[in-house]
C-alpha cells in the first residue's frame, strides 16, 4: 500500500507533504477536508480524534504533524533525519517549542490579517499577535547564532517542522527583519522546491 497521507495542502498536512516531497518517497496524496475527516472511516481508524493531517504507512497510523514528520524522517532516513542522539534531542526540543510556544498565536495572528475562520479582518491585532512573539523569535534567532540551520549545519527535520509553522509569519504580513538572522533563515527554508511541490498539490 506504500504511504499515504491525508490532509489538504492548504492545511497542517502541508508539512506532511514537504517532508515527503524531501523524501523523495512515493506517496498516494488523499486531500481530505477538515470538514469531511468526521466522516472518513479509514481516517478515523488512524485518528479516533479523526483530524487531519494523518499518514498510514503501510499499516503504520501517525497523527499530529510534528509526530508525523519525526516518524517520516526515522523510518526514511536520509540528510533530513537526525544523525546521533544529541540531534534527535534538538529535533525533538525545537519541534515541541514551535507548536507549544508559537502555533496558535501565530495561527491567530495569521486569521485577524486574512478574516479567516470567521474571525474580522483586523491588520492591528495580528501584529499585536506577532509582536507578542518577540521572545520566542529571539530564542529561535540565537539559537540559529551564525548556523545557516538549527541541527548539525543542514536542513534537517527540525528546520521543515519549525519552518512549515513560520510560514505563516509570511502570511500573517508580519515583520521580523529586526531579527535577521531568522529572517533568512526563514527565507532560505522556504524556497525550497519541495515546499513548493506540495503547496501546489489539491
Amino acid at each position: 500500500m506504500g504511504l499515504v497521507v491525508y490532509g489538504q495542502s492548504q492545511s497542517r498536512a502541508v508539512r506532511a507533504l514537504w517532508m515527503a516531497e524531501e523524501l523523495g518517497v512515493p506517496y498516494e496524496h488523499n486531500a481530505l477536508k477538515f470538514k469531511d475527516a468526521h466522516q472518513a472511516t479509514d481516517l478515523r481508524a488512524i485518528n479516533p480524534y479523526a483530524r487531519v493531517p494523518a499518514i498510514d504507512d503501510d499499516g503504520v497510523g501517525v497523527f499530529e504533524s510534528m509526530a508525523i514528520n519525526l516518524y517520516l524522517a526515522k523510518r526514511y532516513g536520509g540528510e533530513l533525519a537526525p544523525a546521533t542522539l544529541e540531534e534527535e534531542a534538538s529535533a525533538l526540543q525545537w519541534s515541541f517549542f514551535v507548536m507549544t510556544e508559537i502555533e496558535k498565536t501565530l495561527l491567530n495572528a495569521m486569521c485577524y490579517q486574512l478574516g479567516l475562520f470567521d474571525l474580522p479582518v483586523d491588520p492591528e491585532k495580528a501584529q499585536r499577535l506577532g509582536a507578542s512573539l518577540d521572545p520566542a523569535f529571539d530564542a529561535l534567532a540565537r539559537a540559529l547564532g551564525e548556523e545557516d540551520y538549527l541541527v548539525g549545519g543542514r536542513f534537517t527535520v527540525a528546520d521543515l517542522n519549525v519552518a512549515s509553522v513560520l510560514l505563516w509569519v509570511r502570511m500573517a504580513k508580519l515583520d521580523i527583519s529586526h531579527h535577521p538572522r531568522l529572517d533568512s533563515w526563514l527565507t532560505r527554508c522556504l524556497a525550497r522546491e519541495a515546499l513548493h511541490r506540495a503547496q501546489k498539490l489539491a
